[in-house]
Formats: structure tokens, sequence, C-alpha cells
């Protein structure tokens, strides 16, 4: 992202008043992050200056209402969030410039609603975003029934897409006999160190969409080059079909390593031992209760809803 001198805070309240549709909000926003919109294709997947161009004016459009900012709740770094939102916009510009949706298969789901595919998968966005809403809500419904102590090592833990309350930071402040104003300075400046974990991180979230962009490359290809050449057909379609496997192979591996929680920043027990005043090894046990708590406290709301 741009060096900009404005606060973390204020980059926040900006965001904030964005969501609103706050016309000078929003041209504040622009004025500090245009350049980061029309650098990341070059940057991230290569794309050339021309295409940067005209992605940044896809994007453009899409985010100058400010409905988008609505959906940065702070659960995680702003930097995060922004990312995934271009990521997510890049595909979809990539789909409308290939008009991939006018040209796939028609297929009927479950409900015997028609949808366009794209590898075969209907676009499943806004129901899955409605799924993590009801999944956010259940989480926090069950992070609050965990006794105070054992909330704020999971809190802790997770510190970089989590908040202490008023309450949390003032019971380590009593453990530590220090005062609030320190305690949210340790955090800052924990949450800083922990940055540098986040980054590796955006960087395999770029890793997959790369690989989907590749796909959908070989994939046009594919379609090109059939039926050019009779004689040389056989050969491009298994090279083809070599290359896609192996992409969908390299996606596949980083989709699950996602999935069972390896992008997440985690803060190291030995820094939440230091904070608290306990052993690393009550830190992992107490951890490994409240994950356990949790999830069951989840089942049963899942249940009932």
């Amino acid at each position: 992202m741009s060096q900009v001198t404005r606060s973390n805070e204020e980059i926040l309240e900006i965001v904030r008043l964005c969501g609103q549709g706050d016309a000078e909000s929003l041209r504040i926003f622009f004025d500090i992050y245009s350049k980061d919109i029309y650098n990341f294709p070059i940057r991230v997947f290569h794309l050339s200056e021309d295409d940067a161009s005209d992605f940044f004016i896809y994007a453009f459009e899409r985010l100058k209402t400010g409905k988008r900012f609505t959906s940065f709740v702070g659960k995680s770094s702003f930097k995060t969030w922004f990312y995934s939102v271009l990521r997510n916009l890049l595909i979809d510009w990539q789909r409308t410039k290939r008009e991939l949706k006018m040209q796939s298969i028609n297929k009927v789901n479950k409900d015997g609603i028609e949808y366009s595919t794209i590898e075969d998968e209907p676009d499943l966005r806004q129901e899955k975003l409605n799924q993590a809403e009801e999944v956010s809500h259940a989480f926090q419904l069950a992070l609050n029934e965990v006794k105070l102590e054992n909330r704020i090592v999971f809190k802790l833990s997770f510190i970089y897409y989590l908040h202490l309350d008023t309450e949390e930071l003032d019971f380590i402040a009593q453990k530590n006999a220090i005062s609030t104003s320190e305690v949210k300075q340790q955090i800052l400046a924990l949450r800083s160190y922990l940055a540098d974990r986040e980054e590796e991180n955006i960087k395999q979230e770029d890793k997959i969409t790369s690989l989907y962009l590749n796909i959908l490359d070989l994939k046009e290809q594919k379609k090109n080059k059939l039926g050019q050449n009779a004689k040389n057909e056989e050969k491009w379609k298994e090279r083809i079909e070599h290359s896609l496997h192996k992409k969908y192979e390299q996606r596949k591996k980083l989709i699950d390593k996602k999935h069972k929680g390896h992008f997440l920043v985690r803060t190291p027990y030995r820094e939440i031992s230091r904070i608290l005043g306990i052993s690393e090894g009550g830190v992992s046990v107490t951890l490994l209760r409240v994950m356990e708590k949790i999830q069951k406290k989840m089942n049963q709301l899942g249940e009932v809803t």
C-alpha cells in the first residue's frame, strides 16, 4: 500500500465514511489509494500497463459508490480486506473481459435454477457471504461465553484479527500492574510484528488468484486451438490438459492449506506467555480447550438455527 502520513485511525475513519457514501471521504480515499489500485495487477499478476489501466477504470466504477466499503468491519487489517476486494474485482474483470459467462455451458443446480459456469461451479459468493455472517455471529456468541482469562488467551492468539474490549484490557493491566495505555502499546507493537507474517499470507492468496487466472488463460487457449489444425490438435490438447491438471492441483493444495487455517496469522505462544505471565504450555492447553468449547457451542447454535 502507499506510504501516507495519515494514521491508521484516520484511514479507518475514512473507510467508515466511504461506506456511508460520503463524497469527500471517497475522494480522499482515491487520492491515497489510486496508485495501489493501478499497480495491483502489474505488481501481483504481471499484467500489462494497458490491462492495468482498464482494470483501474473497472475497479473505480465499482468502488466509487462506497457500497463495498460496508463489508469492512475491522475483523482483519484494512490491507488484508482491500487486497481481497481487489482480487475479487480482478477476477470479475477478467470474466467480463473474456465474456466467459456468455460462452459457458448452462447448468441447473439442485434447486432447479439455471446458472452459467466457470470451472463447472456456480458463482456462490453472495451465498457464502451470508453464511460467513451467520458463522461470525455464532462465533461471537460462543466466544462471549468463554471465561475472561481464557477468552483473553484466545484473542491474543489471533490479535491481528480480533480486538480486546475494555474489561479484557483492564484485566491485563491489573495482572501486570501497568496502565491500559501501556497494554494498548504492547498490542500495537505485537500487531506490527505480526504484519510481516500477514504479508506472506497475502502472497499466498495472490498465488491462488494467479493460478485461477492461469487456468482461465489455458481454457481460452484450448478453445482457440481446437479445430484449427487437425494434425497438431491432439498434441496441443494433451499439452494444455497437462498444464491445466498441474494448475488445478497447485491451486487445490493452496486452498486446502487455507481451509486448514495455515494462512492465519497466529501470535507465538512466547508472546502471550510474556503478556499474561503464564507458561507457554499453559497457553497451548488453554487455547486448545477454548477452541474446542467454541466449536461445540457453534455446532449447538447451528443445530438450533
